[in-house]
């Protein structure tokens, strides 16, 4: 397991968990340096992604769309697994306005996004 200032990500079974900590305002610059942790930890490996993002409290316009381009690299998927009402809504208009560069769904628990993820294994 890897453990930064922003978040926690380790592979379990080829699937790479990734569990934002508590951020109370994520903008571009903070998104870039979460993106380059994560694939520093891939080495170039390509993992179907569960993404926990239940401690982003709110973000930049920025931060979302460079997320959404640069954040997809080195990911063959990408479950968000966020169970909060007004994140669902945020998050659904995140996909249709950003159109991730793989597959992405929004699922409120894991169990979901990993039935998801396991077919991009």
């Amino acid at each position: 397991m890897k453990e930064t200032l922003y978040a926690k990500f380790w592979v379990t079974d080829g699937i790479l968990y990734f569990i934002y900590k508590p951020i109370t305002f994520l903008d571009f610059k903070t998104a870039k340096m979460i993106v380059d942790e994560r694939l520093k930890f891939q080495h170039e490996t390509q993992y179907p992604i569960l993404c926990d993002t239940q401690g982003i409290k709110n973000s930049a316009k920025s931060a979302r769309d460079y997320l959404a381009n640069e954040g997809s690299t080195l990911a063959k998927a990408v479950a968000i697994v966020d169970n909060r009402y007004v994140a669902k809504v945020m998050l659904r208009f995140y996909l249709m306005k950003n159109k991730p560069l793989v597959p992405s769904k929004i699922y409120q628990t894991q169990e979901d996004a990993l039935s998801f993820l396991n077919i991009y294994k």
